[in-house]
């Protein structure tokens, strides 16, 4: 009766031998305490533990704050590590196995280096076009003056040199030539033609002229493209925070490359080109023009023949759109991998422990593993919360590049497992549970507030999932029920032995798990004290019925005499969802995730659930849908503002219409390299097929302005467009070579350059058809339906 007095004695310093020596009031006079009680020090109740190579350690996670720099807090805490293990007890050692900023400068390298190497492969198609090393010089520069200003808008955006915002630049570097590329052809084109004298009034009056009279379309070409990135800017969510600072970056670099191409390109030509001589056509480009003449003069005699090819290539390409499959963003190379397993909830922390060290065996065996470390349940304080059954296993990777082969590996060990098991990787977990809160790529809701109607269709439900095409494994996320004793008193009976109901409750819960009473604290430590009946753990029905009673006047009865013990199962975890419980199911795809999740859709319809049960899906797959409806609704407006830029450039609503008509063939290459590559619809491929639909306009109306121009010089309609074609051959394979070679170091797929990859696919085989589509397809659709009258 007297159990919790003792604390008022006892102090919030006091230790074990002054507990023991605290007086105690008994019947038969003062005794100590330690009489009447075991009072020890020991570790508290376990809720979880760390392992790394097998040996138990303990494990220390450091969080930065939301605005700090990774690379900052990574370097802060190495230059720590020293430090802290000089002031470590002798033997102990402190062993940094993981860290992210390692994932962030590997990324920045290998960004880095394919924006470098992307750099010095458009020098050398520059240099090879267009014949002159002083021409190739003034366009050169324009890559730096341009990669450098882009960090102008993304400092005032907080945003600094980033994996996106390199990536970003890399994938534009042979874009951000194209304006000086045209200025410096016509420039000399033109400087040919006149034939004046180095630096005479005559000779800077007609490097004005030749500037101004291709400014207007080069402004519009640079604007198409700014205009069809605005959709990045209003994606929003986790892929607008990787994907808007791409865009900004693009459109700031090629912002300042255009200003540069109308005003420093024409002062570098006026001082730098040769007086009245163009510039030297390589042997390639002239055998190229040779070549390209007849099968132009061919196409323009058969324009209808030439619009069945191009329909027969656009049309299995638009119908390959649709089976290509969605998914949310590329996988990317961390270095390591993310396996996290569930035992059943019943299961006991050493069970679970002995479980997991079995798969880390296995793992340490596997070739291309070079470390594991595992977190099973939780610290006494964490962020990260989870009960002691779930345990995650990092996978550090000799390789990073080697990745496949380790999942593929780890895969086929899951098979094996007696308990479920999910592979991700530690950014691709928290950007997923960020998202929707479970690791998994899709997670299936079942909502009813009867959970026993919910659970008694568990096996149902996961079996039916389980055939769902695309479906790689499907666990449960509520855990086995748990057996429950449950008190039930006997109101006759505590009558009769004057036995009160809140006696009942302090001794079950004195017995079960312990009465807390107030803390000691040693310096800064806190140590919990906890009064509790003696036993194992193992509790039974008949262990609780005979736990003693002292009633009045110190009579002692048990407590199966006024009360009953029954057993019951109860739910190990109970989750709600808006207020509503549900179950839960973690589905992990093989790729096509929009695809699996409309099959899952359809599957779970055919299923007879308890009435008024409802159907929900979220996960990786409810932020990809979103992100697509985003980007849909974006492009439509951008492409209102591409057509009002077209009209406002070109004045013919005809000529509008040919260019849009014509896109779907440019579009061909890139859907068919998607195809080719395995790639899915993803946020970073979107981001491509936008880019391809700025470089595509982009060439169609540069084309269309130099026909034009040839006719208000006086030349035919067929004359104009065939000069004008042929003059677009140079210019066209440099700026396509230039694109396509500097997207080809992001293609193969440099260490960090993984969510830009899918892009770069999309836009190297659409410049392909692009190209193909500028100098045969537009010629011959123009001279077919715009011909003047």
């Amino acid at each position: 009766r007297d159990k919790l007095a003792f604390v008022t004695y006892a102090g919030l310093a006091a230790g074990p031998e002054e507990v023991r020596r605290l007086p105690v009031h008994t019947a038969h006079g003062l005794v100590a305490l330690g009489e009447l009680a075991e009072i020890r020090e020991a570790p508290g109740f376990r809720m979880g533990l760390a392992r790394y190579q097998g040996f138990e350690v303990v494990s220390l996670r450091v969080v930065k704050q939301p605005s700090a720099e990774t690379l900052n807090v990574s370097r802060a805490v190495r230059s720590l590590v020293p430090e802290l293990q000089r002031a470590l007890p002798e033997g102990m050692s402190l062993n940094l196995f993981y860290d992210q900023g390692d994932l962030v400068r590997h990324a920045l390298g290998g960004v880095g280096r394919a924006l470098a190497i992307g750099g010095v492969l458009v020098a050398l198609v520059l240099i090879a076009l267009l014949g002159n090393l002083r021409a190739a010089a003034i366009v050169l520069l324009l890559l730096p003056l341009a990669i450098v200003g882009s960090s102008i808008p993304l400092y005032l955006m907080g945003e600094g040199w980033n994996a996106m915002t390199l990536g970003g630049l890399a994938i534009a570097v042979g874009l951000l030539v194209d304006a000086g590329v045209i200025m410096v052809e016509n420039l000399a084109h033109r400087l040919a033609r006149a034939g004046a004298d180095r630096h005479s009034e005559a000779r800077r009056a007609f490097i004005a002229a030749a500037a101004a009279e291709v400014a207007p379309p080069i402004v519009t070409a640079v604007l198409v493209i700014l205009v069809v990135f605005i959709p990045l800017l209003a994606l929003g969510g986790i892929a607008g925070r990787l994907y808007a600072p791409l865009a900004v970056a693009v459109a700031a670099a090629m912002a300042i490359s255009l200003l540069l191409a109308l005003t420093l390109v024409p002062a570098l030509a006026e001082r730098l080109l040769p007086a009245g001589g163009a510039l030297v056509e390589p042997r390639l480009v002239s055998r190229l023009k040779n070549a390209y003449r007849p099968l132009l003069d061919g196409a323009l005699r058969r324009p209808r023949l030439v619009l069945v090819a191009a329909a027969l290539a656009a049309a299995p390409a638009l119908l390959l759109a649709f089976r290509l499959g969605t998914d949310f963003l590329p996988p990317l190379e961390e270095g390591a991998l993310l396996v996290q397993t569930m035992l059943p909830s019943d299961a006991s922390l050493p069970a679970v422990d002995s479980a997991n060290r079995a798969l880390e065996e296995r793992l340490a065996a596997m070739p291309g593993v070079r470390a594991s470390y595992r977190r099973t349940g939780r610290g006494e304080l964490t962020e990260d919360p989870m009960p002691h059954y779930i345990s995650d296993v990092l996978v550090v990777l000799e390789d990073p590049g080697g990745a496949a082969d380790v999942e593929a590996r780890i895969e086929a060990a899951f098979d094996e497992l007696p308990f479920a098991a999910e592979l991700t990787t530690p950014m691709g977990m928290r950007i997923a549970e960020g998202i929707g809160g479970t690791p998994a790529d899709i997670q299936v809701e079942v909502f009813h507030p009867d959970l026993d109607e919910l659970v008694s269709r568990e096996v149902e439900i996961r079996e039916r999932l389980e055939r769902v095409d695309g479906v790689a494994s499907v666990s449960a996320d509520t855990g086995a029920p748990l057996p429950r004793w449950r008190v039930v008193p006997d109101d006759e009976a505590l009558r009769r032995l004057d036995v009160p109901r809140q006696l009942v409750f302090d001794t079950v819960t004195a017995a079960v798990q312990g009465i807390a009473l107030a803390p000691r604290f040693a310096g800064a430590q806190r140590i919990d004290r906890v009064l509790r009946f003696p036993n194992d753990g193992r509790l039974t029905a008949s262990g609780l019925a005979r736990l003693p009673l002292v009633v009045e006047e110190g009579v002692v009865i048990e407590l199966g005499q006024v009360a009953r013990i029954e057993e019951e199962p109860t739910p190990a975890m109970i989750r709600r969802k808006n207020g509503q419980r549900r179950l839960g199911f973690n589905v992990r795809t093989q790729g096509d995730l929009g695809g699996t999740a409309s099959r899952i859709e359809a599957a779970m319809r055919e299923i007879e659930l308890p009435s008024g049960a409802a159907v929900g899906i979220s996960g990786k797959v409810e932020e990809a849908r979103s992100t697509q409806r985003r980007l849909l609704v974006a492009s439509g407006v951008s492409m209102v503002l591409v057509l009002l830029l077209l009209a406002g450039a070109l004045g013919r609503w005809r000529e509008v219409a040919i260019i849009v008509a014509t896109l779907p063939v440019a579009f061909a290459g890139g859907l068919y390299a998607l195809a080719l590559a395995d790639q899915t619809w993803n946020a970073s491929s979107i981001v491509g097929v936008i880019g391809l639909f700025g470089v595509a306009v982009q060439n169609s109306l540069v084309l269309i302005t130099q026909t034009r121009g040839l006719l208000a010089s006086g030349e035919p309609f067929d004359t104009a467009l065939r000069e004008a074609s042929v003059g677009r051959v140079r210019p066209k394979l440099m700026t396509a070579g230039a694109a396509i070679l500097g997207l080809l170091p992001m293609l193969f797929g440099f260490g960090g350059s993984e969510l830009e990859r899918p892009l770069a696919i999309v836009m190297i085989g659409g410049l392909l058809t692009s190209t193909l589509f500028t100098l045969f397809v537009l010629p011959s659709v123009y001279a077919r339906f715009a011909r003047p009258r």
